[in-house]
């Protein structure tokens, strides 16, 4: 079984958490069949962070570990001004997580990230088949 949990502040006003979402989605239809043939079960899980933990949002967890840091040991969580939630939260300044991937950064966690770090549990992980 493979955990996925999605962790977001909202997802029908911030496009960061929009976008993030799209990424986990698309990756799971992408995959579907290297899963399939890994013969692995998915485990998908959604859940709103409250408003204290927004600097979290959005994030990924594949079997509790945030995906940044499994592609990447060394990566600390990093945020930025989010103007979405800085509307819905009705405050002058939100910071909201930003990603680094391949030496690029996102305000949102990019499908190919996902897609890395799902068929890296799927390589490191007993459901390969010899």
């Amino acid at each position: 079984m493979i955990d996925i949990e999605f962790l977001y502040y909202d997802k029908t006003t911030c496009k960061r958490c929009i976008s993030t979402n799209k990424s986990i989605k698309s990756t799971l239809k992408e995959l579907k069949k290297s899963i399939k043939y890994a013969n692995a079960k998915i485990n998908l899980k959604e859940k709103k962070l409250p408003e204290s933990k927004i600097y979290l949002s959005p994030s990924i967890l594949i079997n509790g570990k945030d995906v940044e840091k499994l592609l990447n040991k060394n990566s600390k969580l990093k945020s930025n001004a989010c103007s979405d939630c800085c509307h819905l939260t009705n405050k002058p300044v939100v910071n909201c997580r930003t990603f680094n991937y391949k030496g690029k950064n996102y305000d949102y966690m990019p499908k190919e990230m996902v897609m890395d770090a799902v068929n890296s549990v799927l390589r490191t992980s007993k459901f390969i088949h010899s």
